[in-house]
């Protein structure tokens, strides 16, 4: 089951199999966030779903609900033309999730899962200074509600750490934004450095 967010064609995003998901739209330390002074100030923990139509269970479902949930409550604010139209993307679909009457719900949660993988593609279309901000929004609410995907992530950078090069643009954005998210943590400058010379290496080769 696809992920159904739509992102409108007219927005800045890469050629990638993310269109699948939003279509016509390790290093434990590398998942460990502090939000800069700016982005302390975000509702990183409100809320864009309809308080008349809760999440009640706790299945996998239910996380990533409460995962976008958080995340584009914590963008909602940004003066981001990328951010709104992924917010109100968001606010469109949701019920489609919570009521899972499209198809069942391990389904949805398989799509909702890659579109959570791919995120990261999304924000970088984002304004530098907003990007920030929401790529700890998204580290905050995921870290909150499904820590279990950022172990699967570590262990997917494990592997690329240890093949000493990243393969593909999917690799490639996923580094991308774990530097955006470590950038701003002083005590990361030896990750940091190691990830640079990943992407730049990367970068090289698509010259």
């Amino acid at each position: 089951m696809k992920f159904l967010n739509s992102f409108p064609q007219q927005a800045a995003m890469p050629n990638h199999s993310l269109n699948r998901h939003f279509a016509a739209c390790g290093s434990r330390a590398s998942f460990h966030f502090r939000p800069t002074a700016a982005c302390r100030k975000m509702p990183v923990s409100s809320n864009v779903m309809p308080q008349e139509c809760p999440v009640v269970r706790s299945d996998k479902l239910a996380k990533l609900i409460a995962v976008f949930d958080q995340f584009h409550g914590g963008i909602a604010k940004l003066d981001d033309p990328t951010a709104k139209r992924l917010v109100n993307n968001w606010t469109g679909i949701r019920d489609q999730y919570v009521t899972a009457t499209v198809a069942p719900r391990l389904a949805l949660a398989a799509g909702m899962e890659q579109g959570l993988r791919e995120t990261p593609i999304l924000v970088q279309s984002i304004q530098p200074e907003a990007r920030k901000c929401a790529v700890h929004a998204l580290a905050a609410a995921t870290s909150a509600h499904y820590p279990d995907f950022l172990a699967k992530e570590a262990e997917r950078l494990t592997k690329i750490k240890t093949r000493g090069s990243i393969r593909g643009e999917a690799e490639f954005y996923f580094v991308r934004h774990l530097i955006d998210l470590l950038e701003s943590d002083p005590r990361q400058e030896e990750e940091l450095r190691l990830l640079y010379e990943l992407a730049d290496r990367f970068e090289g080769k698509r010259k």
